[in-house]
């Protein structure tokens, strides 16, 4: 019988029945790999892969998990090498305070949480989304009974999904999967580190909403997350304005201005399940989808904590508003644009005698060539980043995000912005936000009408 300190938060009667038969049982060998008749040259690339020894750790994965048919990139990625998941675990256990909770996003057959339980000697919590791999995992926590360790079924990718039911019929979800967590002020110390390998954009406009409106698990707090995706995703909401509207989106505005993010390796994709299939030769996304497509980003992304001395909580809403809006497209012009909410303000930004501060980039790169120059790096917030030589020709695209927070900043302390339309609007924009689940107007896809790609082939 497992102990009292070996948790196994597994709510359904259905699971724990499993964890008691696997763990009563001997482990059986593992399987090999199908030799398929008529099978694809992917399918055989794969299969010949993870057929040396190296790669015969991850035959415990179901076929399924091996080839993925041509489409979109999956949601959720799998570490399927002792390789990856040792480059990964260094990166998540340096500098880590010995109280800090671990959360780790579909584990899979367990690599790297095999890792994190023998190389620390933190509290471990496990989010899987797939039933079939919870052998593997139980088999791993058996062993370890006498450390802190809770394995939950859950997908944690797609948790703006249990948002909007929560939404919907008043339900606490999102609340529950995160009731073990001690909850922080979100100036204070982060919750725990949390890794994730993400195949999809939406994540990452959920935890910016999750910010901006302080719901989901922001609610509890800041979490230290320590991520690998594909290049697109991280080149999209790093871009800079040199990267063009085609890239340079308000969800990258958003990003930078929310979160601290530095750039800590690649690793080469091969070593995650499912293996990705080769983007089309589109002419507008192409080249941006095989930027490094042979490799997956390892990145540390962590909310800042200082976000609310530059823009207070009841000012978020507005600040996701002010850049959806003015993001839209490229070439809205600064002036004319703010003017038609308050008619007469332009001079007040030509005209301008507050001083001007730069900010600083807060993890340089130490490789100049490792990401594509049209890269942001993550730099510090500030309030008083004017646009240099602002004219009624400045366009909101080519100002930085923190140029961006500094116009936001001058609007809602002008004497008319309470009374303005932009008000009215947002609280519309609010309503309807919380009667139907927001478009994904501004992630990366080949059916934008801006075709703006001529920056980014320069800069490539």
């Amino acid at each position: 019988m497992l102990t009292r300190k070996g948790l196994f938060s597994i709510y359904t009667s259905k699971n724990l029945e499993i964890i008691h038969r696997l763990l009563s049982t001997k482990v059986v060998k593992e399987l090999k790999l199908p030799k398929r008749k008529n099978a694809t040259i992917k399918e055989k690339e794969v299969y010949k892969h993870f057929n040396n020894p190296e790669g015969k750790v991850a035959h415990s994965f179901p076929e399924t998990f091996f080839v993925k048919k041509r489409g979109k990139t999956p949601d959720n990625f799998y570490i399927a090498s002792n390789l990856a998941a040792s480059t990964i675990a260094n990166s998540i256990k340096k500098d880590l305070p010995a109280d800090k909770l671990i959360m780790e996003i579909n584990p899979g057959i367990g690599l790297l949480t095999e890792k994190l339980i023998t190389e620390t000697d933190n509290d471990l919590f496990l989010y899987e989304a797939h039933e079939q791999l919870f052998d593997k995992l139980a088999i791993i926590l058996h062993k370890s009974q006498h450390r802190k360790i809770s394995l939950k079924q859950c997908d944690f990718i797609g948790l703006w999904k249990m948002g909007y039911l929560d939404k919907l019929d008043d339900g606490n979800r999102v609340e529950l999967l995160f009731d073990k967590i001690q909850r922080k002020e979100f100036d204070d110390d982060t919750c725990a580190r949390l890794f994730a390998c993400i195949g999809s954009a939406k994540f990452f406009k959920d935890f910016i909403n999750s910010i901006i409106f302080q719901i989901g698990f922001s609610a509890v707090g800041r979490f230290e997350m320590f991520l690998c995706l594909p290049p697109p995703i991280f080149i999209q909401l790093a871009a800079s304005p040199s990267a063009g509207y085609f890239l340079y989106r308000p969800t990258s505005v958003l990003f930078q201005l929310l979160f601290e993010y530095e750039f800590i390796s690649k690793i080469d994709r091969k070593h995650f399940l499912p293996w990705r299939a080769t983007p089309t030769n589109s002419p507008k996304v192409g080249k941006i989808l095989l930027t490094d497509f042979d490799y997956m980003y390892l990145i540390r992304v962590v909310p800042r904590r200082n976000l609310f001395q530059y823009c207070t909580p009841n000012h978020l809403p507005a600040l996701w508003f002010y850049v959806k809006q003015h993001l839209s497209s490229r070439k809205k012009q600064v002036i004319p644009t703010l003017e038609r909410w308050i008619p007469g303000c332009g001079p007040r930004l030509i005209v301008n005698a507050k001083p001007t501060k730069k900010p600083e980039i807060l993890y340089p790169c130490t490789d100049g060539n490792s990401l594509p120059s049209f890269v942001a790096p993550s730099t510090s917030l500030i309030v008083n980043d004017f646009v240099d030589n602002i004219n009624i020709f400045t366009q909101f695209g080519n100002l930085t995000p923190t140029q961006i927070l500094t116009t936001f900043n001058e609007f809602i302390n002008w004497p008319e912005y309470e009374s303005c339309a932009f008000v009215d609007v947002l609280e519309k924009a609010l309503i309807k936000m919380h009667t139907r689940p927001e478009d994904a107007d501004d992630v990366l896809s080949d059916d934008d009408n801006e075709d703006d790609t001529k920056n980014f082939k320069e800069e490539s």
